[in-house]
């Protein structure tokens, strides 16, 4: 009998601890769950411990596991969080000024007569996100317009996009610029037509930025951290800064990442801008970036350094982009190359043989060739296995024979579909009617085999933007341009979030809902995998997890049950 009792006693254990639950620290139940994979699986439930997913599958994962919290989404839609390829995350000091929601000149006016009154007269005034076609006069402000309203500063606004900027009269001459002045090379300076500047500088920002002294690090710092928490209410756990220089990662991304290790920031990766162009050689470009002593894959999984990145051309926004058809309004401009394409093949093989990863700038269609053929001339010599290398932008659709050498080389793509949305007077005001129907092409290059990631470059920030584009392929005033470059709602999201993952080398700890990833999850308010493509840009992002802890949560959501 006591044999018979210890046996009794062993099996009633052994069933207790196969009936037991395990423990988990979050699940999130009741689906659609995206995995975000090329299957484009859909899951109903997953369990969280730690910083992980530990577990994906059906209602039965209800059965198998006890969580400390849970989510219901009650027919919401989870996916991996949203990862910008491409965005640019500045800190700005006091005399900053946000112009992105400016509508007219005189709201222009009116923002930078406020900032001179709160300093001193003979400081700089700064600021970006300006934009003609927004503004009630449909035109760009004029050095006149900021005199008016700021005569004793000196001002210098940047245009939404970068790549073109205004100055008052009072930065100009501090710049050294006048009417003699010449055009710089690789940029240009706007007249009126008696000759005299208007303000506008296209292209080259640095002959006043030069002159306009540094802004104290601790305002930077500071103003940088609150829009990097900023994205999380947009879904954003990672992203790519598309340019930064040395010296602002070590004083600004490594002090801000470092000393807030328990701070629940976006996963970051930065290109890192070495500085060459018009006023730096290849060689010393390449001296700077071994002094610096890190190249892409340095880092961790909060902060880490990216390709190498380098301006090609310029863009549509200045508009400088470099293309091989006229521009529709001027058929003798065909835009301008950044760079000597004979420093740029020495760069290239340079910082390839040092194990970067190289991200260039290239948006019209003949500086993406011109590109493509000096990466393909750089792996002939030098061949290395998953060297990711991409070209950022890829606006001006090139030639067949460009992109069968992507694929056959596996060059990728940093696409910005939200600018068919956007930027959409820009390209119908620039392109042939065959360019502009295929501008930000993405069904084109995938049906090709190149890999791509979507991004943002912060015109505007919000992916759904850029999904409902890709999508629709609608501008903002809903004209269609280039219906055979749709694709499907899936795959949108899937290269927002995985696609970015692949490209900084994360596809093994991020960007899909797998067992051992990170858990970076996002819920959105809509299951946008059976809603009408309208629906996307009113989506809303209830929830943000970053490392398996709720960072984000929309008013009137509950907190983990």
């Amino acid at each position: 009998m006591p044999v018979l009792r210890t046996i009794a006693l062993f099996l009633l254990l052994l069933l207790t601890a196969c009936t037991q639950k395990q423990h988990a620290d979050l699940i999130i139940y009741n689906g659609p769950i995206y995995s975000s994979n090329a299957r484009h699986e859909i899951f109903e439930a997953m369990a969280i411990t730690g910083n992980r997913i530990v577990a994906v599958g059906g209602p039965e994962l209800l059965d198998a596991y006890a969580a400390d919290a849970l989510i219901d989404l009650k027919g919401r839609l989870a996916l991996p969080g949203f990862n910008d390829a491409h965005t640019h995350m500045r800190g700005s000091p006091e005399r900053w000024i946000a112009l992105s929601k400016a509508r007219s000149i005189s709201e222009m006016q009116d923002l930078l007569r406020r900032k001179a009154h709160d300093l001193s007269p003979g400081v700089w005034i700064t600021g970006q996100g300006w934009f003609e076609d927004c503004l009630a006069e449909k035109r760009k402000p004029t050095r006149t317009d900021l005199d008016l309203a700021a005569p004793d500063n000196p001002v210098f606004l940047t245009r939404e996009g970068g790549h073109s900027a205004v100055a008052n009269s009072r930065a100009l001459e501090s710049a050294g610029l006048s009417k003699t002045s010449p055009d710089p090379e690789n940029g240009q300076l706007e007249r009126d037509p008696d000759g005299r500047l208007t303000g506008i500088i296209r292209e080259r920002r640095d002959l006043v930025t030069r002159v306009i002294p540094p802004p104290p690090l601790d305002e930077v710092r500071d103003d940088l951290v609150r829009r990097l928490h900023d994205q999380l209410r947009l879904g954003i756990t990672s992203f790519t800064d598309a340019s930064t220089s040395i010296e602002d990662y070590q004083n600004i991304w490594q002090r801000i990442y470092q000393n807030r290790t328990n701070d629940p920031l976006p996963r970051a990766t930065v290109q890192i801008n070495s500085g060459f162009g018009a006023n730096m050689s290849a060689q010393q470009a390449l001296v700077r970036l071994a002094a610096f002593g890190l190249k892409t894959g340095d880092g961790d999984d909060r902060l880490k350094v990216g390709a190498l990145k380098v301006f090609v051309d310029g863009g549509f926004t200045g508009p400088a982009a470099w293309t091989r058809a006229p521009y529709r309004n001027d058929p003798n401009y065909y835009g301008s190359l950044a760079v000597s394409l004979d420093d740029l093949k020495i760069l290239s093989l340079g910082a390839h043989e040092a194990g970067w990863q190289l991200g260039f700038h290239a948006i019209g269609d003949a500086a993406i060739e011109e590109t493509v053929a000096i990466f393909d001339d750089v792996l002939h010599r030098s061949p290395r296995r998953d060297h990711r290398h991409y070209v950022n932008h890829f606006t001006v659709l090139p030639s067949k024979a460009t992109m069968t050498l992507m694929a056959r080389d596996g060059i990728g793509i940093v696409q910005q579909p939200n600018f068919t949305y956007s930027l959409e007077d820009r390209y119908r005001a620039y392109l042939p009617d065959e360019k502009l129907q295929h501008n930000n092409a993405v069904a084109t290059p995938l049906g090709y085999g190149i890999k791509m990631a979507f991004s943002s470059d912060v015109i505007p920030i919000g992916p759904l933007v850029g999904i409902y584009a890709a999508v629709t392929r609608r501008g903002a005033s809903g004209v269609v341009y280039g219906a055979d470059e749709r694709i499907g709602i899936a795959e949108a999201l899937r290269l927002y979030t995985n696609g970015g993952a692949y490209r900084t080398f994360d596809e093994n700890i991020k960007g899909q809902i797998k067992p051992g990833l990170l858990a970076d999850i996002i819920v959105l308010d809509t299951n946008l995998l059976e809603a009408a493509p309208e629906r996307i840009l009113k989506t809303q992002v209830d929830y943000t997890i970053l490392g398996g802890t709720i960072v984000y949560r929309r008013l009137n959501n509950p907190p983990a049950e």
